[in-house]
Parts: C-alpha cells; structure tokens; sequence
C-alpha cells in the first residue's frame, strides 16, 4: 500500500520469499516419486525365481504344479486346463502368458494348459466370494452363525464335529 514504508515492505517480500520456500520444501518432501530402472523387471521375476534374492523355493509356477500335483489324480488334467490368476500381481505385463508358458513345461504332455486372467483380477477372488457367500444355500448348507456356533461349543462339541456335516455336503456338492 501507499502507506507502507521500505523496511516495511523488504519485510513483507522477506516473509512471503520464506513461507514460498517453506511450501516447496514441504513440497518436495511430500513428493513420493521412485527412480526405477532395472527393478521394474527385478521384482516381478522374483515371483518366478525366488532363488535370485536367496529364497529355498520354487517360484508361482512351481507352486501352482505343486497344489495341482497334490490334487487327486482324476482332477489334475481338469485343474491344469482351469488356471484362474487373481491378485494385483496378475497385472503385470506378459504375466500370464508367462506362468502359462512355465507352467507348460511343468505339467505332463497329455494335459492342456489353459491359464485364465480376469478383466480385474485385482478383485476377482473377493467377488466370486461376495457372490457365493450371499447364495442362500451356502448360508444354509455351508456356515455356521455364531450363536450356533457358541451353543454347539457348550454342548461340547468338536471342530470336527460342528463342521463334520457341512463338510461332507462341501465335498458331495451340495
């Protein structure tokens, strides 16, 4: 203003100059960004080959051979040509191809290998769950409410013997 002396205003410019730089340190410090190179390619090849980063175990192929192999036998040909990859993980590119393209390798030459990515497989599982869960006979033949629950606990049964029944119907498909 008009009436504002020099000392006043170099003072004013002096205190608007730092809470600038005070904004932009904050800034900086509140800017999150991560200068990747080769650990774009690094990480993701973990998940296939944990022996890189010292881990005794084989990668998400092997795994998904492994849970099939220990599958019975009258399955296994079914559960190789249906490979579901749900999970953020899933998003990475060429992911599936690439565990499909493993996965060939591991499984025996008569099955078919068929490996199925989502539209979102980020929330897939969660879905299909979301959606099994609010069947009505699932609620019927497959859980247990709590006080259900708390009652059968007091009557002195077992795990076993609480879930005995809902199992055998889980196992029959019913």
């Amino acid at each position: 203003s008009d009436e504002e002396t020099d000392q006043q205003r170099l003072q004013r410019l002096k205190t608007m100059r730092e809470a600038e730089r005070k904004r932009r340190e904050q800034d900086s410090l509140e800017r999150q960004a991560l200068a990747m190179s080769v650990e774009r390619f690094a990480i993701p090849e973990v998940l296939f080959r944990p022996s890189d980063i010292g881990l005794d175990s084989g990668g998400i192929s092997e795994a998904i051979a492994e849970s099939i192999e220990a599958c019975d036998p009258i399955f296994r040909a079914a559960m190789y040509h249906n490979v579901l990859l749900v999970g953020g993980n899933a998003k990475i590119p060429g992911f599936r191809d690439r565990v499909e393209s493993e996965l060939r390798k591991l499984a025996p030459m008569n099955y078919e290998v068929r490996v199925y990515l989502p539209e979102d497989p980020a929330s897939y599982a969660w879905e299909g769950a979301k959606q099994f869960s609010s069947n009505m006979r699932f609620q019927e033949d497959f859980s247990v409410d709590r006080l259900s629950w708390e009652a059968m606990k007091k009557t002195g049964k077992t795990q076993q013997e609480i879930w005995g029944k809902k199992m055998y119907n889980i196992s029959k498909g019913r």
